[in-house]
């Protein structure tokens, strides 16, 4: 029941701005010095995964006699993890998912929306139940008579 809850939780924080993000992203992909990247730029004494490593023995001793015992940076130093954060282009992304505009009902609402709202549209032959393209069809829909409540022509 709890992972089926965090799994809808998920689901319903899912935010689809792959349009917006590529936007950004070409626009600042031919400005020097790159600063912004659609990709965040990696830190690996904050991955919760490699914890472990950076508590081992030797580790934090390194680290101190090397100063970078603060929380450490992305491999492009500390400018490029402050512009990811709070650059113009991040701050515009986070407003316009703040706002809302990121989410798509589809992805919002997950994989229960697929057969949620179906509509049926005109079948094969035509919106009445049969074809109109034929001229005697049109005078004389059936030789059994009207079956259709809707309108003739």
């Amino acid at each position: 029941m709890a992972r089926s809850c965090a799994c809808l939780r998920l689901e319903k924080d899912f935010v689809l701005d792959c349009v917006a993000v590529g936007t950004v992203a070409r626009a600042y992909g031919s400005v020097r010095p790159k600063l912004w990247s659609a990709i965040p730029p990696y830190n690996a004494q904050q991955d919760p995964h490699a914890c472990r490593y950076f508590r081992s023995r030797p580790v934090p001793h390194v680290l101190r006699s090397t100063d970078q015992d603060h929380g450490g940076t992305g491999r492009d130093g500390w400018i490029v993890d402050y512009f990811h954060i709070f650059g113009q282009g991040q701050r515009y992304l986070n407003r316009r998912n703040w706002a809302g505009a990121g989410h798509s009902l589809q992805q919002v609402s997950g994989h229960d929306y697929y057969n949620a709202h179906l509509k049926l549209g005109p079948g094969l032959n035509g919106r009445f139940g049969y074809r109109r393209n034929i001229p005697a069809l049109r005078q004389r829909p059936s030789v059994f008579g009207e079956v259709t409540p809707f309108p003739l022509y």
